[in-house]
């Protein structure tokens, strides 16, 4: 079964949870179901182009479309009557739900980033990581070398576009950070294979106006979320958010 959205309703406190750039809401079930035991509505959407068999419907979108997405997440929760939310994501989730933060000033209680390229001025290795996860994909389908080969040479432009294409919203949503106002939460992998781990440091000294906490998980790797120190990462992401200040008396 391919993945779906995720959406467990547990109380009147939202979490709005967005998933990795080739990811689905499978990246953030765990995280979802230990902050639905502990209270919390849960909406984990799909990004458009993720949760199939076919790389190439990821290359067919834009992050302008993903943006959209966590947009109309963020507009069900509300629709749904729920009033106090917070946002975060995991890699480029991370990245929406910064800009989400950004976007909509007064609308969330807190927020945050696991693993995601805030920094546009640090080297990542995400290329080489989705031609991998290609082929590893198209390996189950293909009947021959050739035509494995011939699917990856297809995918290599569209998706060097895309990146650029992340790449500079990246660029506009770190310019915006320094005025972020509610609480911040920074999780990073310290073997993280996809983006330098030591850029989360330099995205700390963006969030000049507001509270903000960076947690490093030195035997992780970048699916902070599934990685050797995913329970820590759990108890961490729930006490921060049974810290902030939600608007309830």
């Amino acid at each position: 079964m391919l993945p779906q959205e995720l959406y467990l309703q547990n109380g009147e406190k939202a979490v709005l949870l967005l998933h990795a750039y080739t990811g689905s809401p499978n990246d953030v079930r765990m995280l979802a179901r230990k902050l639905e035991r502990e209270g919390y509505t849960v909406l984990a959407p799909l990004f458009s182009g993720h949760g199939t068999k076919d790389p190439m419907n990821i290359l067919n979108m834009t992050p302008d479309v993903w943006y959209d997405d966590a947009v109309k997440a963020f507009n069900k929760l509300k629709n749904d009557g729920y009033e106090e939310i917070a946002v975060f994501g995991l890699s480029m989730g991370g990245l929406f739900a910064m800009k989400l933060l950004e976007e909509f000033p007064g609308e969330f209680v807190a927020g945050g980033a696991f693993c995601s390229p805030l920094d546009p001025t640090s080297k990542h290795d995400i290329y080489p990581n989705f031609m991998q996860y290609a082929e590893f994909t198209y390996k189950k389908q293909v009947s021959s070398p050739d035509e494995l080969e011939q699917k990856l040479n297809m995918i290599k432009v569209p998706l060097k576009n895309q990146l650029q294409a992340i790449l500079e919203v990246t660029s506009q949503t770190s310019l915006k950070l320094k005025e972020l106002s509610v609480p911040i939460f920074l999780a990073q992998a310290g073997l993280d294979e996809m983006i330098n781990s030591m850029g989360v440091y330099e995205v700390g000294k963006l969030l000049k106006k507001t509270y903000h906490e960076i947690h490093w998980y030195a035997n992780s790797t970048h699916v902070i979320t599934v990685s050797k120190e995913r329970q820590l990462f759990e108890e961490d992401v729930k006490a921060f958010l049974s810290h902030i200040p939600w608007n309830e008396d």
